[in-house]
């Protein structure tokens, strides 16, 4: 089943190299991250700051969230966005 955006909408930057996100199964809380490297990696794609970390995570945040959301289906308890799966995507 696929997780369901936290309605909150909420994200922080968790450690120094990822940002926290959190996803719904159901009424279970599933922390995910994505690695910043992919959130600067994405960025560079799209020819903007990649030090603007929290505007590339909204822009792309359904994208993330969906690739979380498979992770999690696939059977990985802490969903991990990366750099190849982020970038591979269209903007």
């Amino acid at each position: 089943m696929p997780l369901s955006p936290d309605p909150c909408g909420e994200f922080q930057e968790a450690e120094p190299e990822s940002v926290l996100f959190a996803m719904f199964n159901g009424d279970d809380r599933i922390e995910c991250r994505v690695a910043l490297s992919a959130l600067r990696d994405r960025a560079v794609a799209d020819g903007i700051d990649p030090n603007d970390i929290a505007a590339t995570f909204r822009r792309h945040r359904s994208t993330i969230e969906q690739i979380a959301s498979r992770q999690f289906d696939a059977g990985k308890e802490l969903p991990v966005v990366e750099t190849e799966q982020l970038t591979t995507v269209k903007a």
